[in-house]
């Protein structure tokens, strides 16, 4: 049945091109991020029948018009024909019926209108510059068809456009160059994510990283500082209160944290949710506090440590990598130096005073 929509659909589409008498064009879009990395179109085809593939260099095709000429299938692919303004003919494949390809060609196009927006777009970011730190420029600028923008800067540091006016109003506040230039080389070093939360929170995350339990820090509307800790448990069911981290003998055991339970498929029902042996995630989530901050500073980097869950169905272990521990220790350094400069959450001064009450 699937296959039957698919050549349908391409009947239609075949006729409609045929038809009509508007020309489809399109420009190759010169900043596409692969395109910036490799410096090729490497998805182009010169032979459908044969699924002949050909790369071609960026400095001689890059913003040059295309007209779709035709669209066929060939292995059960769907290619569209393009003639080049330099009278070339390639061919892009945009699907399989019976398989998955490894790129939509027609992803490298964009329509005339929408890439001269682009082009005044991307010139308007080159002359942006990260305030105290006046040396450092807009290297290069990428754009998705989907209109994603992510803009690196000479020093390494990426960003996306969508938050860029906050990196930037956040960077006015933190005047010493000294301190700025250290959170960049924490934001690069670890591929931490910046971006701006539903509620125009900040929010430094660590979601590139694997580690089962990752620190996150939130700046509110108020620029009040909000360390907040996260662990992470993906497997069948164990319904987590609580859990541990050990190294060397030394111990941290959570108290009074709250953990729960989400599917990892939405699809699921309560019941197979709670009765059958479904893939979970479990989450424990609380504030970064004293005691967890001394542990991790006091953890060896030089060593893995041991995370350990403790359920009502049963307990689950996993491994804490050095890497991970390094992350750890230097995204408490990124809240110490953000608290310079901006206020400490009331919630994580109250715990660190219940903590010393308790001492």
């Amino acid at each position: 049945m699937k296959r039957i929509i698919f050549y349908l659909v391409l009947m239609l589409l075949s006729n409609f091109i045929s038809s009509t008498s508007l020309a489809f064009e399109f420009i190759i879009n010169k900043y596409e991020p692969s395109v910036i990395k490799t410096g090729e179109y490497s998805h182009f085809y010169t032979d459908p029948l044969t699924d002949t593939k050909i790369s071609l260099p960026a400095n001689k095709y890059s913003a040059m018009k295309v007209v779709l000429a035709n669209v066929f299938v060939a292995n059960d692919c769907v290619f569209y024909k393009f003639n080049l303004e330099n009278d070339e003919i390639f061919y892009l494949k945009e699907r399989c019926s019976s398989k998955e390809i490894e790129f939509n060609g027609l992803d490298y196009l964009v329509q005339p209108e929408k890439y001269s927006e682009i082009e005044k777009n991307v010139q308007d970011l080159k002359k942006i510059k990260i305030p105290n730190l006046n040396d450092v420029v807009v290297k290069t600028v990428t754009v998705t068809k989907d209109d994603i923008y992510e803009v690196t800067f000479s020093n390494g540091l990426q960003i996306q456009k969508e938050y860029l006016n906050d990196f930037l109003n956040l960077s006015k506040k933190i005047t010493n160059q000294d301190d700025l230039k250290l959170l960049i080389h924490y934001m690069k070093k670890h591929q931490l994510s910046f971006t701006t939360t539903y509620s125009n929170q900040y929010l430094f995350s660590m979601d590139n990283s694997t580690s089962p339990i990752k620190i996150d820090i939130l700046i509110d509307t108020n620029l009040e500082v909000y360390p907040e800790v996260d662990t992470t448990y993906k497997g069948t069911k164990a319904f987590i209160r609580r859990f541990t981290i050990n190294q060397n003998k030394a111990t941290y055991s959570s108290i009074n944290t709250r953990c729960y339970t989400i599917s990892s498929d939405e699809k699921l029902t309560a019941y197979e949710l709670l009765f059958t042996k479904q893939e979970v995630i479990e989450k424990c989530h609380f504030y970064l506090d004293k005691k967890i901050t001394d542990y991790i500073k006091w953890l060896n980097d030089k060593k893995s440590a041991k995370i350990v869950f403790y359920g009502d169905l049963k307990d689950v272990s996993q491994k804490i990598t050095r890497k991970n521990i390094v992350q750890l220790k230097d995204m408490i350094s990124i809240n110490e130096l953000l608290t310079k400069y901006f206020k400490r959450s009331l919630v994580s001064l109250e715990k660190d005073e219940d903590e010393e009450d308790d001492d």
